[in-house]
């Protein structure tokens, strides 16, 4: 049996992306299935890619870029 071919994908659109973005920045997609985090609008492949059914997904909006505690 033939492997079926993955399609290029946008986090954006994924229902395991939870949005963000900083200031201007691109917004950045939080993959809860694989803890990484990826633009939201670059096309890659995911075979894990789940279509959201939400039509317009909530984007929590940062102005400040905050240290992390355990960053070193």
């Amino acid at each position: 049996m033939a492997a079926q071919a993955i399609s290029l994908i946008r986090c954006h659109d994924c229902k395991y992306a939870s949005l963000m973005q900083w200031f201007e920045n691109p917004i950045v997609a939080d993959c809860t299935l694989f803890q990484k985090r990826m633009v939201a609008d670059s096309r890659h492949k995911c075979k894990d890619f789940v279509q959201s059914t939400v039509e317009n997904p909530e984007i929590k909006h940062f102005d400040k870029y905050e240290a992390r505690d355990n960053m070193f």
